[in-house]
C-alpha cells in the first residue's frame, strides 16, 4: 500500500513538473533565427511576414532598432518598392513586435504610448492582432495616416492572422 501511494505521488509530481513546458518553434528571417513559444493563440514572426507578402509587400530586414517595448525588441523591415531608389526618397518601414501573449502585447503598447510622449517623433500607424504589435512608419501626417501608402494592406494582413 505504501509503495502504491509513493508511486502515485511521484506520478502526480512528475506530471505537474512537465505540464508547464511549452514547445518551441524556430523562426527564420533573412538568416536570423529566433525561438518563440509554440501556441495556437500566438502568431509567429514568419506568419506576420507571410501575411504581409501575400498583400504584395516586399520586405527587407533593417538593422536599425527603434524601441524596446515591454522588454521585447522589434524586427524592423523596409518596404521595398522600385520608386524608393530615387534620390532623397526614404523607404517606409515597419517594426514588428512578437509577444508571448496578448496581455504582454497590450503592455508593450502602453510602454510605447509612454515613450512617444517623451520624444518629439513621427507617430506611426499602429496595428494589433493577438500577440503581434506592428508599427507602420509612413510619410503621411497624423491626420491623414489612414491614407498612408500601405495602410489597407497592413490592415488586411493583420486581420488574416
Amino acid at each position: 500500500m505504501k509503495n502504491i501511494l509513493i508511486l502515485f505521488v511521484m506520478c502526480f509530481v512528475l506530471t505537474g513538473c512537465f505540464s508547464k513546458q511549452i514547445e518551441k518553434q524556430p523562426v527564420h528571417v533573412d538568416g536570423v533565427e529566433e525561438v518563440l513559444p509554440l501556441d495556437e493563440k500566438n502568431v509567429s514572426l514568419d506568419k506576420v511576414i507571410e501575411a504581409l507578402k501575400k498583400e504584395g509587400m516586399g520586405l527587407s530586414i533593417v538593422e536599425e532598432q527603434h524601441f524596446i517595448l515591454n522588454s521585447v525588441k522589434s524586427s524592423n523591415f523596409s518596404i521595398n518598392e522600385s520608386d524608393e531608389n530615387e534620390e532623397g526618397a526614404y523607404p517606409e518601414t515597419i517594426s514588428i513586435y512578437i509577444y508571448d501573449s496578448e496581455q504582454a502585447r497590450k503592455e508593450g503598447l502602453d510602454d510605447f504610448n509612454i515613450q512617444k510622449e517623451r520624444y518629439n517623433m513621427q507617430i506611426p500607424s499602429i496595428y494589433e492582432q493577438k500577440n503581434v504589435l506592428l508599427l507602420y512608419w509612413h510619410h503621411e501626417n497624423l491626420n491623414n495616416s489612414h491614407n498612408a501608402k500601405y495602410s489597407k494592406q497592413m490592415e488586411t494582413a493583420m486581420n488574416k492572422l
